[in-house]
């Protein structure tokens, strides 16, 4: 059975994340199908959340039979369905599922509490400029998560106007990212039709001229080499940054060149290529 279709692990979690898209935002819930006592509850809980404007929408989501989560919310209703299951089932149609609250090794914490909680346990987390190319991490930034689908996209539950939709991880504000401590992650990194993965020695294997390796420049260390560097140096010469000699090393040229472009648009400066980076790169006129 391959990882996808396993719960639990990071990539049926990444998974589930990207098939929720479409679904709305209620604020406090945590994967429940919508329904009159729990709309009537969390309004009694949180009635700014809940104002009488909104009541509308509400309601048609009770009608449309939607399933409705707040952004750790989702994180929580995923382990408490025993990896969501029976969830996706659920939507538009009459049938329930069980949840059981602080199941599986996944307390109730919020946004901010649950990143906490995370380091807590010894969880891996890093800058956002250190994103490594891991599907199902959590992105954070103070009083909101979203969850890492791979190739600089994210899944997020953005609030009550949006619902759960797809964002690009770059422009969000996203400070830091981490690992849930309810997840299983493999040590695989994202690849697509144009991407294979990075050898256990770091040179590149990649077909896709940008590659998915996080670039990097340690003194001290030896430095990475590859067609991905190339690529990226070429790229910076386009937009007026200068690496140095085009020459597939990620020195410290380059991690200059990297830094400038970084804040030019307006990205953390510490001369990481990660997804945000390289997708800035790929994207800008």
């Amino acid at each position: 059975m391959e990882r996808k279709d396993t719960p639990f692990t990071n990539d049926h979690f990444a998974a589930f994340c990207e098939k929720m898209v479409g679904q709305p935002y209620w604020y406090g819930c945590c994967l429940y199908k919508a329904t009159g006592s729990v709309l009537s509850r969390k309004t009694n809980q949180y009635p700014s959340s809940y104002a009488a404007s909104r009541t509308a929408r509400y309601k048609q989501d009770i009608a449309n039979q939607k399933v409705v989560a707040d952004c750790i919310g989702a994180a929580k209703g995923y382990a408490w369905t025993g990896g969501g299951t029976g969830v996706l089932e659920a939507v538009g149609t009459d049938k329930t599922y069980s949840s059981k609250y602080g199941s599986n090794g996944c307390p109730d914490k919020g946004a901010n509490s649950m990143f906490t909680y995370a380091k807590s346990k010894g969880m891996d987390w890093g800058a956002i400029g250190t994103l490594p190319e891991i599907v199902g991490l959590a992105l954070f930034k103070s009083g909101h998560v979203g969850f890492y689908i791979g190739n600089g996209y994210a899944v997020e539950w953005k609030g009550f106007a949006y619902g759960c939709v797809k964002t690009k991880v770059a422009g969000r504000g996203w400070t830091q990212w981490y690992k849930l401590p309810f997840i299983q992650y493999g040590d695989g990194i994202v690849t697509d039709s144009d991407t294979t993965p990075v050898t256990t020695d770091g040179s590149s294997q990649s077909t896709s001229s940008f590659g998915t390796r996080t670039l990097r420049y340690t003194k001290g260390h030896t430095m990475l080499r590859g067609e991905d560097v190339l690529a990226v140096q070429a790229r910076l010469v386009e937009l007026g940054f200068e690496p140095g000699k085009a020459d597939g090393v990620y020195g410290p040229l380059t991690v200059a060149a990297v830094t400038a472009s970084q804040a030019a648009n307006s990205l953390e400066t510490d001369g990481v290529v990660g997804p945000i980076t390289r997708a800035v790169l790929v994207s800008a006129v």
